[in-house]
């Protein structure tokens, strides 16, 4: 017996990163069981409506290679790959870390089973043999066993042709559009709920607030840090970003014992590059490779930074919220040039 959340899996943490595609269609089969399509465009979704057709040819070949010596608790991930001319079928096993029963009076105890067996199926040419990216249909399932009962049982396919219905009669958009991007759930209910629906690659801007503290010149300095990033699309790995910078310096104290600060504020152009993601085709935005910026002052108390100061500097470590810069000031081009270095966490 699987005891498996009921909760919906698009609407998880992370879900996006966990399924293929841009898109998403997730259909309640009842008893926990659920069917999740990722695709970067509707159209391929419409190209391939017959998921039965492809479930009874799993179960075939899953009756010649299973193997019934094996513990009824493990979870195991089915990777069906369709070809051109041929099939194959890969299996991912976890096993139950703990054992767990349930009593019920006057029956046998339960062993329990507290992860879905997954099926994935994907489609792969005869030149490129990878697992492609975007188009994967899921089917999240209490044992790979109960696949046969499921299509005796009237299959998926009534379902998700519902699904699809549901996502042609939107109104907000033309879902159907390649260039449009959308999670839709169907619950047990027929009742489609959409989550997002936008451009499949809108670009957008992140807000990256953050204070630091550094060695300038010499002297430590706390700061305040405020860049606004323009980013091109999720898929893109470089941004565009403007910058305000506040430094505060604290000097030793004056004749008359007064101590005695300084403020310089920074207006920063720059660019970042980000790594690419390693679970999903998008950019890890909390993960730079580099960036570079380039800054003039717009406000100055006290003499500490001349009015021709230019400042010089990028992030050359990021791991979430923490950053690494080193920095360059100089008067004018590479005239009296400080080097300085700050660690900045961000919030």
């Amino acid at each position: 017996m699987s005891q498996s959340s009921t909760n919906s899996h698009l609407m998880l943490p992370g879900a996006k990163r966990k399924f293929i595609g841009l898109s998403h269609i997730e259909v309640d089969l009842g008893q926990k069981n659920t069917l999740i399509i990722g695709f970067d465009r509707f159209a391929q979704v419409q190209a391939r409506p017959n998921v039965d057709s492809v479930l009874r040819l799993f179960v075939a070949d899953f009756r010649k290679v299973d193997d019934s010596t094996q513990s009824s608790t493990r979870a195991t991930h089915a990777l069906f790959k369709l070809g051109e001319t041929d099939r194959s079928l890969v299996f991912r096993h976890t096993p139950e870390s703990t054992t767990a029963f349930r009593f019920s009076e006057g029956d046998e105890p339960i062993l329990l089973k507290t992860r879905q067996d997954t099926l994935q199926v994907v489609w792969v040419s005869s030149v490129l043999q990878a697992t492609p990216d975007d188009f994967s249909v899921y089917l999240l399932i209490n044992n790979l066993h109960d696949i046969d009962r499921l299509l005796r049982n009237g299959g998926v396919n009534q379902k998700l042709q519902t699904a699809l219905e549901s996502v042609r009669q939107y109104k907000g958009h033309d879902l159907t559009s390649p260039k449009m991007a959308f999670n839709v759930i169907q619950n047990s209910d027929a009742k489609a709920t959409f989550l997002a629906p936008g451009l499949a690659r809108s670009p957008f801007l992140s807000i990256q607030p953050g204070i630091g503290v550094g060695l300038i010149r010499g002297q430590w300095a706390s700061s305040f840090n405020l860049d606004l990033q323009f980013i091109p699309s999720r898929f893109h790995r470089i941004s565009y970003g403007v910058g305000y910078t506040s430094n505060f310096f604290f000097s030793q104290q004056t004749p008359d014992g007064a101590l005695q600060a300084f403020r310089n504020d920074f207006l920063n152009v720059g660019v970042a590059f980000y790594r690419s993601h390693k679970e999903s085709r998008g950019t890890a935005f909390d993960r730079q490779l580099a960036s570079f910026y380039v800054g003039i002052p717009v406000y100055r108390r006290g003499g500490y930074f001349s009015s021709n100061t230019i400042r010089l500097g990028g992030t050359v470590y990021q791991n979430g919220l923490f950053k690494v810069q080193p920095e360059m000031y100089m008067n004018g081009f590479f005239r009296k040039v400080s080097p300085g270095l700050r660690v900045v966490v961000g919030f």
